[in-house]
């Protein structure tokens, strides 16, 4: 039995829960906030979400929890069976975490929660993007999917990666990140309309409207 930890408005989350559907996993969700407490660092030792508990056990980092659901639900694959193309797939799943999300992701406090603006963040965060998408630009397929012809973790990793970054970017610098990259608009539309991402997005929505009052 799988219990997910986390909640609807983490990116990180939603990218599991996602591929636990499209996997036609079962699994329980627990609702957790990231923190420092002592309780839940002992199942996820920096406090953060995802976590995954197997029959008692904790697994962290949504990348590791792709390998474990790949290894023990083979047959439905999210990744490729080619050890090159999968190692591929792996390269644009971490491209967009490290060279889209994580520079986006500085603004975060100023958009959603009310923090002063971030001056060195504005200065700086703009240059990394583009230097990100300019990568994403030369690696991604969109053929249709992000990686090529079947879908899987990288498309859902643009999804909700991309997804919040375009909303925070868009937010500081009226700037359209999804446009920079030719046709991944096309494709994110396609990724959001399957059944099991609609379930997810209407999740987040949820949760969102509970956060906005």
């Amino acid at each position: 039995m799988y219990r997910l930890h986390g909640f609807n408005l983490s990116n990180y989350y939603n990218s599991v829960k996602l591929g636990m559907i499209e996997k036609g996993v079962d699994f329980e969700e627990v609702e957790n906030m990231p923190r420092q407490d002592a309780d839940f660092k002992a199942i996820s030792p920096m406090g953060k979400v995802p976590c995954l508990e197997v029959d008692g056990q904790y697994l962290t980092e949504a990348n590791v929890i792709y390998d474990l659901l790949e290894d023990r639900h083979p047959e439905t694959p999210l990744y490729p069976a080619d050890p090159f193309a999968r190692a591929k797939a792996k390269e644009l799943v971490h491209y967009i975490e490290l060279y889209i999300d994580l520079p986006a992701r500085r603004h975060i406090p100023s958009v959603f929660l009310g923090a002063p603006r971030n001056d060195a963040a504005v200065e700086e965060v703009r240059p990394a993007l583009e230097n990100g998408l300019a990568a994403l630009r030369q690696l991604a397929r969109f053929d249709p999917f992000v990686a090529g012809s079947t879908y899987g973790y990288a498309d859902i990793a643009a999804l909700f990666h991309i997804g919040l970054a375009s909303q925070v970017i868009q937010a500081v610098y009226d700037w359209d990140i999804i446009a920079e990259v030719p046709g991944l608009a096309k494709c994110l539309e396609q990724i959001g309309e399957r059944p099991a991402a609609k379930r997810v997005l209407g999740d987040l929505q949820t949760a969102m409207a509970a956060l906005q009052g």
